[in-house]
């Protein structure tokens, strides 16, 4: 299947804890309205202990006053956790700064202008005039007869379909970008990755070819 990312798409991924009420490391603590929890003494007599009952009329009140405020708060929700799903894209970063970065000079052939390489996975791809760039053969996931997919300058989106194949150069690769490497062209990058898949990118047009499926930048 070919995935192609929307530019405020993709699943929603929601997690969160529910919410706890209470004191901490217990359960909430409730307080029954009866009339036990109410003692009608006159004032301002005395207890055995010499407390005014008044006193202790006003804190047996304003304990079941807190029972209350426990039962009756509504529970609170923790917001769940929400935002675009992760990138299906290699990080740049990780790119040039663990990658070996090849010759460019070292990838031009008689067969067009341009920088042409071959990847692990038997794509024959290339960066040509102002930052073009593509590959042909095995597409992974594109449907049926998919054999190109590229940006071309002047587009303002990443394709596959086969009118690309009518704009791609007749170029063909000497000699391939190894895993772990990457080459610079006019202003594109491209990359062979660890698990041999193909990243090329030149600002927000890119694609990520796989050994099982293929990703292309929204426009």
């Amino acid at each position: 299947m070919l995935w192609q990312r929307a530019a405020h798409g993709g699943k929603r991924i929601i997690a969160g804890k529910p919410a706890v009420t209470g004191q901490p490391g217990g359960a909430a603590m409730r307080i029954p309205l009866n009339a036990a929890n109410f003692v009608a003494l006159p004032h301002p007599t005395l207890t055995a202990d010499g407390e005014p009952r008044r006193v202790r009329h006003w804190l047996l009140t304003t304990a079941c006053v807190i029972g209350l405020a426990f039962v009756t708060s509504p529970t609170a929700h923790a917001e769940p956790a929400g935002g675009p799903p992760p990138s299906p894209y290699p990080d740049a970063n990780l790119i040039i700064r663990y990658y070996d970065s090849v010759r460019y000079d070292d990838y031009f052939t008689n067969s067009a202008g341009g920088v042409w390489f071959s990847t692990p996975l038997g794509l024959n791809c290339g960066i040509w005039y102002r930052g073009s760039f593509g590959c042909t053969g095995d597409i992974r996931g594109a449907p049926p007869g998919t054999t190109n997919i590229g940006w071309v300058n002047g587009n303002i989106v990443t394709r596959y379909d086969w009118l690309l194949g009518v704009q791609f150069p007749p170029g063909r690769a000497e000699r391939d970008l190894p895993p772990r490497s990457y080459i610079e062209y006019n202003g594109t990058r491209c990359a062979t990755m660890a698990d041999s898949s193909t990243f090329c990118s030149r600002g927000p047009y890119k694609f990520f070819v796989t050994p099982t499926q293929t990703w292309l930048s929204p426009p």
